[in-house]
């Protein structure tokens, strides 16, 4: 089976030698490529389930990571994957029953200008959000700073909630994008199996 696409910047320009990994659930790289002068990339991998796939160049340098999760490859797939200089991590979805039509949304943005300078809580300030569900954007309604002990020192993370039709939609590919006050960028995406 083959995951296939292009690699860009926040500019939709392509980018040449990125390292696209596949991962399993300890992090380790199962597969890996690197795209090519017009940023394209194409993995022929097994058949499977594949819980990480990570795109990068030049890693805490001049760009952070992109991070795609809970991949089902069952047939060829495209997947196009961005990054700049905010990276988003451990980013959940979820349901909570009873709640209205909506889902819940946790993730820990992080900042290369903060990384390089040292600073422990690296998430970005003032940060715009932006959510698609199947590559149709969705309002978000509630948006909640989180404070996250990791590591042995306390990060900022979010937890948003976005509106949707029903009260259990069936979701497949969900894409979030984040851009801070110096319009640096982030993306991740993660599939519900």
């Amino acid at each position: 089976m083959k995951i296939e696409g292009y690699v860009t910047d926040k500019n939709h320009v392509p980018i040449t030698k990125a390292l696209i990994e596949v991962k399993d659930e300890n992090f380790v790289t199962l597969f890996s490529t690197e795209s090519n002068d017009d940023g394209y990339y194409v993995l022929d991998i097994p058949t499977g389930l594949y819980p990480f796939l990570t795109a990068v160049k030049d890693y805490g340098v001049n760009f952070l990571e992109y991070w795609c999760q809970n991949i089902s490859l069952q047939a060829d797939m495209s997947l196009n994957l961005s990054f700049d200089k905010l990276e988003i991590y451990g980013l959940h979805v979820f349901s909570v029953k009873g709640a209205g039509n909506s889902l819940m949304v946790y993730f820990r943005p992080m900042s290369l200008p903060k990384f390089q300078q040292g600073m422990q809580d690296i998430a970005p300030d003032n940060i715009v959000i932006k959510a698609s569900i199947d590559d149709q954007e969705v309002r978000i309604i509630n948006t909640n700073s989180v404070k996250e002990f990791a590591g042995g020192c306390e990060l900022s993370a979010y937890l948003i909630q976005i509106e949707t039709t029903e009260s259990d939609v069936p979701w497949q590919k969900f894409d979030i994008q984040i851009t801070d006050a110096d319009n640096h960028y982030g993306a991740a995406t993660i599939y519900n199996n």
